[in-house]
């Protein structure tokens, strides 16, 4: 039996991360690795990781507590790998959950794939702060465009062969959208990919005031932006044919998150945000048409508008 390694990094979750690992220890796979990396919490966390060690540690299931001092998840992912040694490797949030079935069922995909893909992507629910869940959709095609749209390889949502990932390091100076950023260089390395089908295996907790993920975008104002500049960066330096097409894409997540900014009550974040983008995404007489329909129709808190941006960004 391969072994699967999941880096969970934790940075005061005293009180969540039991829940996660309830669902970790709960998988009726084996043999599991499971590293926990420690961001230097100011609460009881590694108290609660060194315990849940001491409680659950065995031959097919064993557990690794560290610890990383650049406060960044990127870098406590990244001091994870170090300690990874699974032919498989996952990566998870201290807040979210994990199906019973889900590991198995990666090994499974992974087992049987004719291609021997190196990624296996699952579907994902997101889960409010009033625990209502919506299934995101999965998308297959036109992978990078949508990972851009809809960050398809979020940190939940995927399981890589360790011998393909093993040497794509997490920006460790990327503090918000890291697996965002992540995941776009994983899919410019060229893997092989693969899917879960059926059902949402994975919740992600998102909104309220516990959630990693959040929904207030003017509190980290300026954080999110880093990572877009770096993916710009990222696409220039791939051999990714139509360049262009993918900073367009980048520069309407631009555009999206100036519209969050201004549905959050500051439009002196926002109108910075939004001329940079339009600076780019301008240069196209649909796009000078289209672009700030859809900017309103985000502030309004109105849905459809990435796929919209997808039909005319080609």
């Amino acid at each position: 039996m391969k072994t699967v390694s999941i880096v969970i990094p934790v940075y005061n979750r005293a009180n969540l991360v039991p829940r996660t690992l309830k669902t970790v220890v709960e998988q009726t796979y084996r043999p599991l690795q499971l590293v926990l990396v420690d961001n230097f919490s100011t609460d009881d966390s590694l108290v609660v990781l060194n315990q849940f060690k001491i409680d659950n540690n065995a031959p097919d299931f064993e557990v690794i507590v560290t610890q990383e001092k650049q406060h960044t998840a990127s870098a406590a992912r990244n001091r994870g790998m170090q300690f990874a040694t699974g032919e498989y490797l996952m990566f998870f949030d201290s807040d979210d959950l994990m199906e019973r079935r889900l590991v198995q069922k990666y090994v499974d995909a992974f087992e049987s794939s004719p291609q021997r893909a190196d990624v296996i992507i699952c579907r994902r629910n997101q889960v409010n702060d009033i625990g209502e869940k919506k299934a995101m959709p999965l998308y297959k095609k036109d992978l990078i465009a949508n990972h851009i749209l809809h960050s398809v390889l979020a940190t939940q949502a995927f399981c890589a062969r360790h011998d393909f990932i093993r040497n794509i390091e997490w920006n460790s100076n990327i503090s918000h959208w890291n697996d965002f950023e992540y995941g776009l260089r994983i899919l410019l390395a060229k893997p092989v990919i693969g899917y879960l089908e059926g059902k949402p295996r994975v919740d992600v907790i998102y909104g309220g005031e516990n959630s990693i993920t959040g929904t207030n975008f003017t509190a980290n104002h300026g954080k999110w932006e880093v990572s877009l500049r770096t993916m710009v960066l990222d696409i220039k330096n791939s051999s990714l044919l139509n360049k262009q097409r993918y900073y367009d894409l980048l520069y309407y997540r631009l555009l999206v998150l100036a519209a969050q900014y201004q549905r959050e009550g500051h439009p002196e974040f926002a109108k910075p945000a939004a001329q940079k983008a339009y600076s780019v995404l301008n240069r196209k007489w649909i796009y000078r048409k289209v672009m700030p329909r859809l900017f309103k129709r985000i502030v309004r808190g109105k849905r459809g508008s990435a796929r919209i941006a997808r039909w005319i960004i080609k």
